[in-house]
């Protein structure tokens, strides 16, 4: 479509270029902006703003939406010699929607702004994404291979992540594997990296010497026991508990899922994102915010608004509805039996279960019974105890209670409204006590209430 921009100088050339679709002829006052703009090989005309013998060489049909940026005191003038000429062109004032000297008719005041805000705003952001990105190729780019490492039991968000870091820096998944320590263990988890066809490779902490470059996603180097040596980068939502030692760092604990980070740098690099990955990176940030619901900023909304089209819904549908085991269920009623409902904080201890991820996604369930502001939901996974703790997210923030509750004792931390700790069992009998099921579930809950400032209450009140 063509356009009539009317500014004194070359403002809204430089706002709003040409573009597919999108064709100006520019209205200036002074023949050197004009020939500045002409270099460039874009149209424009020079004249009086106030002429309307400009505006007749400008317009071509009549019809032609209008921008116009002047200053409040010619616009008057200015508007009246469009009208003449064009009086049926629709026409956007840039400006304010309180100058009360500007008689705007029919047409439209666009406040500076609302303009700052979705036009400058978003290509400010791009180019940050676009720098954030050029220092973390500077680093990766030398590295004939690169590790792009996860936490030990990774969930959507990481594996998305991890998938996205690969297309950013083009590689092959020879020569950027995605592996963790650990190993996959929550159903939906497994279910996406089988039916996204994601590569995940289990690794042992030694093997990391074998690679030129080492790049941490969804999680930072003080989370793991092992010493990892130079890190080159780390990608991260999460708080910055320790300084993180490594060449490139992009930690944005605001946001709600590290996928919502690699989206911005797919887009700021204009990589084809396939229907695969927009599935993946589309799963994490669901995954991460409870379906925008927990912890969600603008970006994490914008990310998921530009996701979702390119996605493939049946196949998410088929990841988050995986087969439960029987077992689970057992567990499951396990814990209904021995709920206890305390000052609003519901404890639930499970005992042992198989896999880490079952105690988070029944913390998740615990939360919806009736007059729940918090869950605290254990178990005991080989020889670990696994706490994770929910809340409704305008409490206190749950990753500051867990910390203070369990952070002397093993790994603890986490966001506002989700947070977990892993304890080793022999730290637990040697500096709390018993790890029998009563015992365990009383100390827990103790120590919980303690750190949240409500331990005064015998449990079960």
């Amino acid at each position: 479509m063509r356009y009539v921009l009317v500014c004194t100088d070359d403002f809204l050339w430089k706002l709003l270029p040409p573009s597919p679709g999108f064709h100006g002829v520019y209205v200036v006052s002074t023949v050197a902006t004009r020939a500045r703009i002409a270099r460039h090989g874009d149209e424009a005309v020079a004249g009086d703003l106030g002429d309307e013998a400009v505006y007749r060489r400008a317009f071509r049909t009549g019809h032609e939406p209008v921008i116009v940026a002047v200053p409040p005191l010619r616009r008057p003038r200015i508007l009246a010699a469009i009208r003449a000429v064009a009086p049926t062109a629709p026409l956007v004032l840039l400006g304010d929607e309180s100058d009360a000297e500007v008689d705007a008719g029919d047409d439209i005041v666009l406040p500076r702004d609302s303009v700052l805000e979705r036009v400058v705003v978003p290509e400010v952001e791009r180019a940050v994404a676009r720098a954030r990105l050029a220092k973390i190729r500077r680093v990766l780019d030398p590295a004939a291979r690169v590790l792009i490492l996860m936490q030990d039991d990774p969930d959507p968000d990481a594996i998305a992540s991890a998938l996205a870091l690969r297309v950013v820096l083009g590689r092959r998944p020879a020569a950027a594997p995605i592996a963790t320590f650990g190993r996959i263990t929550r159903p939906e988890n497994r279910a996406m990296t089988q039916i996204l066809d994601i590569d995940v490779e289990p690794l042992e902490p030694a093997a990391v010497s074998d690679f030129d470059a080492v790049a941490m996603v969804d999680v930072q180097p003080s989370f793991f026991e092992e010493r990892l040596g130079d890190v080159a980068v780390v990608i991260d939502h999460h708080p910055e508990e320790q300084p993180v030692q490594a060449r490139v760092k992009d930690i944005r604990s605001s946001y709600g899922a590290t996928s919502t980070m690699l989206t911005e740098y797919l887009r700021a690099a204009d990589a084809k994102i396939t229907t695969r990955l927009a599935t993946a990176l589309l799963y994490g940030i669901k995954a991460d915010t409870l379906y925008l619901e927990r912890g969600t900023t603008r970006a994490d909304v914008e990310a998921f608004g530009f996701l979702h089209p390119l996605a493939n819904h049946n196949a998410l549908r088929r990841i988050e509805r995986p087969d439960i085991p029987d077992a689970a269920l057992d567990i499951l009623a396990l814990g209904i039996r021995h709920r206890r409902l305390v000052d609003g904080v519901m404890f639930v201890h499970l005992g042992p279960v198989g896999y880490p991820e079952l105690v988070a996604q029944f913390a998740d369930l615990f939360l919806q019974i009736e007059g729940a502001e918090w869950s605290v939901v254990s178990g005991l996974v080989n020889d670990e105890l696994h706490v994770s703790v929910r809340n409704v997210g305008y409490v206190r923030r749950a990753g500051e209670v867990v910390r203070a509750a369990f952070g002397e004792l093993g790994g603890a931390g986490g966001h506002r409204a989700m947070a977990k700790a892993v304890i080793p069992l022999a730290t637990w009998r040697a500096r709390v006590g018993g790890v029998e099921a009563e015992p365990l579930a009383a100390s827990i809950a103790a120590r919980f209430r303690d750190a949240l400032g409500s331990g005064r209450a015998p449990l079960g009140s």
